[in-house]
């Protein structure tokens, strides 16, 4: 399954600007022992949604869904992660970077091994506060479209 999604207001492609690719994860991860999941609250805008980063070089998926949820969250001790075979693209402008950007978007999704965390940077703790939400809260508070999809798709 595929779906795209369009940037809208602020956020929708501005024809002045380049179109950038980039690959990207968005990680699902559940809670070890109880029934939540790993959500950021971004401080900017007070937007929730799971971890998302850029996959670098020639990374997989899933060594890039390592490397973000340890460098955005301080969790790495994950476990059953799999690389869902639905993908969304999503087109939009980038303000913090001035250009615009298609992004493939690859689902991970896995569990956390413990509860064992390193210390964030303080660039990472400023940008967000890690939370955990119940499934409910998850559908609930899910800022963006293309998240709520992705919620909708790992749900089901």
């Amino acid at each position: 399954m595929v779906k795209e999604f369009f940037g809208e207001g602020n956020s929708a492609v501005r024809p002045d600007k380049p179109m950038t690719e980039r690959e990207v994860v968005v990680v699902v991860v559940k809670h070890p022992t109880e029934e939540k999941y790993l959500c950021e609250q971004k401080r900017k805008t007070g937007w929730v949604e799971f971890v998302m980063g850029g996959i670098d070089g020639d990374e997989t998926p899933i060594e890039a869904a390592k490397r973000e949820v340890a460098e955005e969250t301080g969790y790495t001790e994950l476990t059953d992660l799999v690389v869902r075979p639905e993908i969304c693209y999503d087109n939009f402008y980038a303000a913090h970077k001035g250009v615009n950007r298609h992004i493939t978007v690859h689902i991970v999704t896995g569990k956390l091994a413990n509860l064992n965390q390193t210390e964030r940077t303080e660039e990472e703790t400023e940008i967000a506060d890690v939370i955990w939400l119940t499934a409910d809260e998850v559908a609930e508070k899910l800022a963006q479209e293309e998240h709520r999809w992705i919620w909708e798709v790992v749900n089901s």
